[in-house]
């Protein structure tokens, strides 16, 4: 055989037996890229074969494989390498039973075996060294710890498997449907000594499984409790997964509600600091934005796909409709009138959907009452309010053009959205939220803040600015 390097990629030939022609039976392209092959070595037997992109000579120990000599023209370099196969990033390492070997699992399936190398001395660590290699799985191993005579480990597939002390399968929790175990904690209680009820194992004895309870937890966090005598899993915990996007607090109760990107809602009682209960929702995720109505019964719910839910605030179940589909662009903000009638929502077209509740035989509605594309750059705020006179609701959007849009409730339906009034309250500044005045002089005002640190205060009918400050 003879091998070939250079400066472009590694070519090796073969020469037949009559050694001729000189015939390619594999290359190697872009083993240096950064300089070419400078030495190669090939092993005593064959097997292996060497390159380095730095350095004047590399050798193969002709005693033993796994170790190399290389130089430059300033040092020498000595390699030792373990293992002929994948290796994979390790994850976690226990000490086996006996106290002298110890274990490493590592994202490729695999479990390191260390064996000493040197006897415990005074003010001198123990040395140990990696001899075996076990491939036990394909996929990677996330836990790996010891209760009892088992050693247990735990995989990104959510399977629980327990071995022997010679790493021999004894029993497999693969049904449980989990995410990538991140933990597993067993009970301190130990079984009892019946072996009664208990499961049998994946031997070919099929002897009881007597094991401890456990509690594992997953990377999506969610926290299981396995009961091993009945082989029944018990979700204990299932917190949010991504970042929260949406919070809101019930407008009578200490409650506050909280939405996830991973679709999960969760409502606290922050007064006795405890869940009340939760939601995950599916097939919609991405959960944008939430609000209560004034009254307390709905939670309303927006999402990134465009679709609205409105559920009950109590149970957080709805009527069985999966949504409320008027719009494929995120819902940003959702706002309820005072009396609980109209339900408003803006998205990210820059456009302003309404809905309102009625009834429909026994039961209560939400029906569409139209869209409108009311802005040309995204929308700030979406505010409710109610006009002095008829005590009728008002509806008011903000957006980053400047503009205060106002919609004509009493004359939309499902043919449209209708604008009552559109007025610029801004020229150099832009606007970046909305609320009401509070009711303590007889003329009503809107109040507007801005991103140059600027307030402002509009007659609510006129809408003329009637006082600014900066801040």
């Amino acid at each position: 055989m003879l091998i070939q390097g250079n400066t472009d990629p590694n070519i090796v030939h073969s020469i037949n037996t009559i050694c001729v022609n000189l015939i390619p039976v594999r290359t190697l392209f872009d083993c240096h890229p950064e300089g070419g092959v400078s030495a190669m070595a090939l092993s005593k037997d064959s097997k292996y074969l060497v390159t380095v992109g730095a350095g004047n000579q590399l050798v193969f120990n002709p005693f033993d494989n796994t170790q190399l000599v290389s130089n430059s023209s300033t040092q020498v370099l000595f390699y030792n390498w373990t293992f002929n196969m994948v290796l994979g990033s390790l994850s976690q390492s226990i000490f086996h039973y006996d106290g002298v070997l110890a274990f490493t699992a590592t994202s490729a399936g695999n479990i390191v075996l260390w064996d000493k190398q040197t006897q415990s001395v005074s003010r001198h660590p123990v040395v140990r060294k990696a001899v075996k290699l076990v491939p036990l799985q394909k996929e990677a191993i996330t836990v790996l710890t010891l209760i009892d005579s088992f050693i247990v480990t735990g995989d990104v597939n959510g399977h629980i498997k327990f071995y022997d002390g010679n790493l021999k399968l004894i029993n497999v929790y693969n049904e449980f449907s989990l995410d990538p175990i991140r933990s597993i904690s067993f009970s301190k209680e130990k079984p009892s000594i019946s072996d009664l009820g208990y499961p049998k194992d994946c031997t070919l004895d099929a002897k009881p499984f007597v094991i401890r309870n456990c509690v594992l937890s997953t990377t999506h966090a969610t926290a299981v409790h396995v009961n091993a005598q009945r082989n029944v899993p018990q979700t204990l915990l299932k917190e949010h997964v991504e970042p929260l996007e949406a919070i809101a607090c019930h407008p009578k109760q200490p409650l506050v509600a909280m939405g996830s990107h991973s679709g999960t809602i969760k409502v606290w009682d922050y007064e006795h600091k405890k869940a009340v209960c939760s939601r995950v929702f599916q097939p919609h995720k991405q959960i944008q934005c939430i609000t209560y109505d004034p009254q307390g019964f709905y939670l309303a719910v927006g999402f990134a796909s465009g679709t609205l839910q409105i559920v009950d605030a109590c149970t957080l179940q709805s009527d069985g409709k999966e949504g409320l589909h008027y719009s494929q662009d995120s819902i940003t903000h959702l706002t309820f009138s005072q009396d609980s009638r109209y339900l408003a929502a803006a998205d990210t077209g820059k456009a302003v959907t309404l809905l309102r509740r009625c009834k429909d035989g026994t039961q209560e509605v939400w029906k569409y009452q139209g869209r409108h594309h009311s802005h040309y750059k995204p929308i700030q705020d979406l505010l409710f309010g109610v006009d002095l006179d008829s005590s009728q609701p008002r509806l008011l959007s903000l957006g980053m053009d400047r503009w205060l849009v106002e919609y004509d409730l009493q004359n939309s339906g499902e043919d449209g959205l209708l604008i009552l009034s559109s007025e610029r309250i801004e020229q150099s500044a832009v606007p970046t939220c909305m609320v009401w005045y509070p009711p303590l002089t007889p003329e009503h005002f809107l109040l507007t803040a801005s991103n140059l640190y600027k307030m402002k205060l509009f007659n609510a009918t006129s809408k003329m600015c009637r006082f600014a400050v900066f801040l």
